[in-house]
């Protein structure tokens, strides 16, 4: 069951948050109109998953979202499956499969859709989620229709990789960023303290510590008011 999970759909170049909120690019968007284009199915979409961020779902047309979504909160479904196995899922009539998966098969007959083929994007042994085709009428995906749709969910795959990795490493640069910033601020409120009290820096910490403490905030705190504010301990 995924339900729990932050998620944003994007339908047609507008980000729509649901529980959550993550920017999106153009990349997701163009590998389902390249989808559409290529391969010519009735509807194509796009399921991200990575450690540690929303999930995305995208779809064309717009109201396949629901039938995307539905599936990975209840944890099945081609997609689900596809994901989890790591090997692409073609099934040429979803009605076979209604025993299995009675809601999907409820959602895929209200919106039209009779086969599916779901196949996983990764790079390497990394997983970014799963790319759908979606026909009206019963299709046995061929190895050309699975071939041709796996290289285009490789490239997805590479550009929202691409995307996680830059965004890490923003992050990681801010938290850098943040703890030097704060151990600066720390040594010049402990010389200040030294300084005024007439002992040394690590007395001085000591007292910074002893203050923040009792006041029950952090030592950053009590350091950027003794170096911003003036505040004596």
């Amino acid at each position: 069951m995924l339900g729990g999970a932050a998620r944003v759909l994007f339908r047609g170049g507008d980000v729509c948050p649901a529980i959550g909120v993550m920017a999106v690019s153009d990349g997701e968007l163009l590998v389902l109109r390249s989808a559409m284009g290529v391969l010519e199915p009735d509807g194509v979409t796009v399921a991200v998953r990575l450690p540690d961020q929303p999930e995305l779902f995208g779809a064309l047309p717009e109201e396949l979202l629901e039938l995307e979504a539905c599936q990975w909160d209840r944890g099945d479904g081609p997609g689900a499956v596809a994901f989890s196995c790591r090997a692409p899922m073609t099934i040429t009539e979803i009605e076979r499969y209604r025993d299995i998966w009675p809601e999907y098969a409820d959602l895929a007959r209200r919106h039209g859709i009779c086969a599916v083929a779901a196949i996983p994007m990764r790079v390497d042994d990394t997983e970014a989620g799963v790319l759908s085709l979606y026909s009206h009428a019963p299709r046995p995906w061929s190895r050309r229709d699975v071939h041709r749709a796996a290289l285009l969910a490789t490239m997805a795959a590479e550009h929202i990789l691409s995307r996680h990795q830059v965004r890490q490493h923003q992050r990681t640069t801010a938290q850098l960023r943040h703890a030097l910033t704060s151990r600066i601020v720390v040594e010049q409120a402990k010389g200040v303290i030294a300084h005024a009290h007439g002992t040394t820096t690590a007395v001085a910490f000591e007292l910074i510590r002893a203050h923040a403490r009792r006041n029950r905030v952090t030592v950053h705190a009590v350091a950027r008011g003794i170096v911003e504010l003036g505040l004596r301990i």
